[in-house]
């Protein structure tokens, strides 16, 4: 296993605008790793942006019980942290709306961008590959993902069935921080006409050990220390796919269920215990999938996408029901990708959904609002010489239809981009990527109205906010082939009337929170990201490989005054020796402190994630392969509290924990 800046191929280089780039993870034996989540399938060295792609086994390595927490290790990547039930990606800084979570190409349709204590509806553990687009991916997937796209690909609609006719694998998971009990499994299987999948997975898990105190405040003679309290993880999911196979092309559905409930982490007050609050969440889902090539002359294929969702969460506050959460939601795709005319070729797109949002209790902050929207989008490319040029556009409505008492709101939201790779020869490429981008504010930022215990705060929506906008410049230079390959990354990113939570310095008579309401005002982010891997030596079938890696990202208003949670320099390494059937590594990340905080933020101080695995590969039994892999996290056993978090002065990141893994394929 190795990390990999890919070799240019012979793929669409075009579709670098969609917000892909330099740096993969691939096997030792260089096989090419395909980016699935663009009309045409691409190698991440063939597009212009930065786009990261994780399987076989270092998604293995990095897999958790939350999509954030499996993809905070990842470059420009941390997560939201609000315990182990709830935890999104944070990319490069951004959050909430602006980074899209799909399940194969579709929105996840929960509502994990409405509070950061609501979790993503996906389990990493289903994931065949991840797919981490950064910076603005507006084109294809929606005037929201001006900070990037997570995108997880799943086998559940075959797109060919087994050449063995039957393929399948279990997979048995434990750790000793939060007692955690995993086990996983899936099917696959069909004929020339008819492919079908089934999986499951069932995971429970107890509180999790930390170093000392959950919260920051407390005492020395803490009675809390060394757990985090509430912070348990319940989680069961299954899935059914099967799908009519021919010559040309496929097409198949897939059904599937998602239930979890998890702990909220809460402040004690004088001493008292703090109040038990849950999540119980349940969400059904049908897809439909499916792709037709050589179509006619001039049309070469077709890709249709369409997810359906009924969810629903409760919130329990001392095991009664408190409020209740439902999101009934939809979401269709259709991409044609034409044959050449003239120099370029490309594909046009429309996009189409819809959304039912209710909250009903104590906490419901934001009303029922029922959201559609519809875009269309053109993508085209072709070769000037050593250089690939890649222009699109697109054009999205959005309609927000209140309850009683609120307005109803109609935005139009356009982007453009434009994205160019060179060859400069001798292995190296430069990928430069422009874009400008609207995006429209989303329901809870129009009209919420009301306490939001989970930030802390009593939110106040603004129905006079207009259109964000950006500018993204995205600048690369990569080696991609020989015994050391790297990437270097900078952007920058200038918004006009960026939206933000502004504090009214005030307190709400009813539940004593500060006040904050949704305002805009201009703002800039920039960072940079490299990353360099390089072969050390070769002893027999061994060889010992160096990653090194470094992101950093700052964000400010144009008043000057700090973006909240923004992530604090990072940098790290990892050294690990591999042969075809073992693999052992070692990896220290150092987290700088974050002193430059928004206004009544915390600071958080540095530290040091220590992390080791090993992976064997037992000796084949006919078909059946088995495998074995262990891991050992924060072994410093450290108190760190991801500055990314809204909680990180009450739970901090597990301590030291140990964990096994053993899977079976056939």
């Amino acid at each position: 296993m190795r990390s990999s800046i890919l070799p240019r191929g012979a793929v669409l280089a075009g579709f670098a605008l969609l917000g892909l780039g330099p740096v993969a993870h691939a096997q030792h034996e260089l096989e090419e790793i395909q980016v699935v989540g663009t009309p045409r399938s691409a190698s991440p060295a063939d597009l212009a942006q930065s786009v990261t792609v994780i399987q076989d086994e270092d998604l293995r390595r990095a897999q958790s019980s939350s999509l954030g927490e499996t993809l905070a290790g990842q470059l420009g990547v941390t997560a939201s942290s609000f315990g182990a039930g709830a935890s999104r990606p944070v990319i490069r800084g951004l959050a909430g709306a602006r980074v899209r979570t799909m399940d194969d190409g579709i929105d996840s349709l929960d509502i994990a961008t409405v509070s950061a204590d609501h979790a993503v509806s996906i389990d990493p553990l289903i994931a065949e590959q991840i797919e981490i687009f950064r910076g603005p991916t507006t084109l294809l997937y929606g005037s929201g993902a001006v900070g990037g796209v997570v995108n997880t690909i799943t086998r559940r609609i075959p797109e060919a069935a087994p050449e063995s006719g039957l393929e399948g694998a279990l997979e048995l998971r434990g750790d000793t921080a939060a007692a955690d009990r995993t086990a996983a499994a899936r099917l696959d299987s069909g004929t020339a006409r008819f492919a079908w999948h089934v999986d499951a997975l069932s995971r429970t898990t107890g509180d999790y050990d930390i170093p000392g105190s959950a919260d920051l405040g407390a005492g020395a003679g803490d009675s809390a220390a060394g757990k985090l309290a509430n912070s348990d993880v319940d989680t069961d999911s299954a899935a059914l796919g099967g799908s009519w196979l021919g010559e040309n092309g496929y097409l198949g559905v897939a059904l599937s269920r998602f239930e979890t409930q998890y702990g909220v982490p809460a402040h004690e007050e004088a001493g008292e215990p703090a109040e038990r609050v849950r999540i119980d969440l349940e969400q059904s889902r049908a897809d439909l999938k499916g792709s037709w090539l050589g179509v006619t002359e001039r049309l070469q294929a077709v890709n249709v996408r369409f997810g359906s969702s009924e969810y629903r969460h409760v919130e329990l506050e001392g095991g009664e029901i408190g409020t209740v959460f439902s999101n009934d939601a939809y979401e269709g795709r259709l991409e044609l990708l034409h044959a050449p005319i003239g120099h370029w070729d490309g594909a046009v797109g429309l996009q189409f959904g819809h959304r039912e949002f209710s909250a009903l209790g104590p906490e419901a902050f934001v009303p029922a609002v029922d959201t559609s929207s519809l875009g269309v989008f053109v993508l085209e490319q072709r070769d000037f010489g050593p250089w690939n040029l890649a222009l699109g556009g697109r054009l999205e409505r959005l309609e927000h239809e209140p309850g009683v008492g609120f307005a109803a709101r109609q935005n139009t939201a356009s982007s453009f981009s434009a994205a160019a790779i060179r060859d400069l020869g001798g292995d190296f490429t430069l990928a430069l990527n422009l874009q400008q981008a609207q995006r429209t504010p989303v329901a809870e930022e129009l009209y919420a109205q009301g306490p939001h215990l989970a930030s802390n705060s009593f939110e106040l929506g603004n129905a006079q906010l207009r259109e964000e906008i950006s500018r993204h410049t995205d600048i690369a230079l990569r080696k991609t082939a020989g015994s050391a390959t790297w990437g270097l990354t900078l952007f920058y990113t200038s918004f006009d009337r960026f939206i933000y939570l502004r504090d009214l310095g005030t307190e709400d008579e009813a539940s004593g929170l500060p006040v904050f309401v949704f305002d805009q005002d201009d703002a800039d982010i920039y960072g940079a990201e490299a990353e360099l891997f390089m072969t050390l030596a070769q002893t027999g079938s061994g060889e010992f490989d160096l990653r090194l890696y470094t992101d950093y990202v700052k964000g400010q208003l144009a008043s000057g005054v700090n973006l909240p949670r923004m992530p604090p320099w990072r940098f790290g390494a990892r050294l690990q020796y591999h042969t075809d059937s073992f693999l052992a590594g070692i990896e220290a990340s150092r987290y700088d402190s974050q002193t430059k905080t928004a206004p009544l933020e915390t600071s958080t101080p540095a530290y040091t994630m220590l992390n080791a695995d090993l992976r064997y590969a037992l000796p084949d039994r006919g078909m059946l392969r088995m495998s074995v892999f262990f891991k050992a996290n924060n072994l410093l056993d450290e108190d760190a509290r991801r500055h990314s978090s809204m909680v990180k002065d009450i739970a901090p990141l597990p301590g030291r924990n140990f964990a096994v893994a053993l899977r079976a394929e056939f």
